[in-house]
C-alpha cells in the first residue's frame, strides 16, 4: 500500500512520468480524474489499486496532447469504461476521438463539483497541447510538461500554487553528447520541444510563492538527465533568488514507479 500524506481534500498521485508513458491521478470530492493515459490499461489499473481506487471509478480523463507516451492506454480505457474525455480541438482531431469528447479551450475553466481545471496553452510539437491549473477552494496544482517554454504572460497566472508538477526533461550537455540523432536533439532543444533543467528551475523560481510546499520534477529523460544534475541546477537557480530547495518537498518522478499520494 502506498502511504498517504494526511490532511486536506485534493489528492494527487503520479503513476508514471517520462518518455515511456505519463499518467497522473487527482481526486477531489466525487471527482476521480486521470490526466493522460500513456501506459497500458493493466499498469494503470494495478497502480490505482495501490490506493484502493478501481478504474471503473474514474469519472474524467483529461488529455494533454496526442503523443503516444500520453495516450497508449486510451483505447482500452474507452473500450472498458464509459468515461468523460476532455481535450483540445487539435488533440481530438489528431486522435479522431468521438463527437462525445468534451472540447476544452485555453484559460476557459472546466468546473467539476467545486474543482476548477483550467487548460494552459503550451509550446510543443503537437496539434494543440495543454497543461493544467487545477484549483479547489483550498489548494492549487500547476501541471506543466511537454513544452519548449512557458510564456511569460502565463507566469503570473500560475503563481503561488501549493504543488508544481513541472517538466525538467534534460541536461543540455548530456543531451548534446548523447548518441541521439541530431534532428531529435534539435527537436528537444527548440521552442516546441522540452524544458531543460535550467529553464525548469528558472520558471519555477518565478512561479513559486508562500503557499508552495511541493515540487515534483516530471518527464525526466533517462538517458540525458540525472538526479544529481537536476538537484544541482535547481539549488543554484533558486539560491540566486534567495530560495532554499531544502524547504520544499522536492520529488523526482519516475518512469516505472508510482510516487506516494500527496494530499493537499
Amino acid at each position: 500500500m502506498i502511504q498517504l500524506y494526511t490532511g486536506g481534500k485534493m489528492k494527487f498521485f503520479v503513476i508514471a512520468s517520462g518518455s515511456k508513458g505519463n499518467v497522473s491521478y487527482i481526486e477531489h470530492n466525487e471527482n476521480k480524474i486521470l490526466i493522460d493515459a500513456g501506459i497500458s490499461y493493466t499498469k494503470i489499473k494495478n497502480s490505482l489499486e495501490l490506493i484502493n481506487v478501481g478504474t471503473e471509478e474514474i469519472t474524467h480523463l483529461f488529455l494533454t496532447h496526442e503523443h503516444s507516451d500520453h495516450i497508449a492506454g486510451l483505447s482500452m480505457i474507452k473500450k472498458k469504461h464509459d468515461i468523460n474525455i476532455y481535450t483540445s480541438k487539435g488533440t481530438k482531431e489528431a486522435l479522431k476521438l468521438p463527437s462525445s469528447t468534451h472540447i476544452i479551450s485555453g484559460f476557459e475553466p472546466v468546473i467539476l463539483d467545486g474543482l476548477s481545471i483550467i487548460p494552459i496553452p503550451l509550446s510543443h510539437d503537437a496539434k494543440e497541447p495543454f497543461g493544467f491549473l487545477i484549483e479547489s477552494d483550498d489548494s492549487k496544482i500547476c501541471y506543466i510538461t511537454d513544452t519548449g517554454y512557458i510564456s511569460h504572460s502565463h507566469l503570473d497566472y500560475l503563481k503561488n500554487c501549493d504543488l508544481y508538477y513541472l517538466e525538467s526533461n534534460h541536461d543540455p550537455y548530456l543531451l548534446t553528447q548523447s548518441k541521439r540523432p541530431y534532428p531529435l536533439i534539435r527537436r528537444i532543444l527548440n521552442e516546441k520541444g522540452h524544458l531543460s533543467n535550467e529553464d525548469s528551475a528558472y520558471y519555477f523560481s518565478k512561479m513559486m510563492g508562500e503557499n508552495t510546499k511541493h515540487l515534483i520534477i516530471a518527464h525526466v529523460s533517462e538517458e540525458c538527465n540525472t538526479d544529481e544534475a537536476i538537484t544541482h541546477t535547481y539549488k543554484e537557480v533558486l539560491a540566486a533568488s534567495g530560495i532554499d530547495l531544502n524547504d520544499l518537498n522536492f520529488i523526482i518522478a519516475r518512469q516505472n514507479k508510482p510516487l506516494e499520494v500527496i494530499t493537499l
